[in-house]
């Protein structure tokens, strides 16, 4: 019992904050600015945290690794829009 709440005390916490921006790259377009919206719980104690983001220009969430997001240093208003994917394929 002891030693199992010692290595939950040892575990690395999430580098990003609820709220904090976050520079993202989505695949296929440009580097933009994201929101951390929530911490996901750990599902696997081997790999990297997952976090929820989003942007102000998607009309939707990310679920990303916290290895593939970066802290923001830039101004807000030196981002470009991020754009939607275009997908293949038949749209209904």
């Amino acid at each position: 019992m002891l030693l199992r709440r010692v290595n939950r005390d040892l575990k690395m916490a999430h580098r990003f904050k609820v709220g904090q921006l976050v520079v993202y790259k989505p695949i296929g377009a440009k580097v933009g600015l994201f929101k951390v919206l929530r911490h996901l719980p750990e599902q696997f104690p081997a790999t990297d945290w997952e976090y929820r983001i989003k942007s102000d220009q998607e009309g939707f969430e990310r679920t990303v690794l916290e290895c593939a997001l970066s802290p923001s240093i830039v101004p807000e208003t030196s981002y470009d829009e991020v754009k939607a994917l275009r997908r293949a394929g038949r749209h209904h």
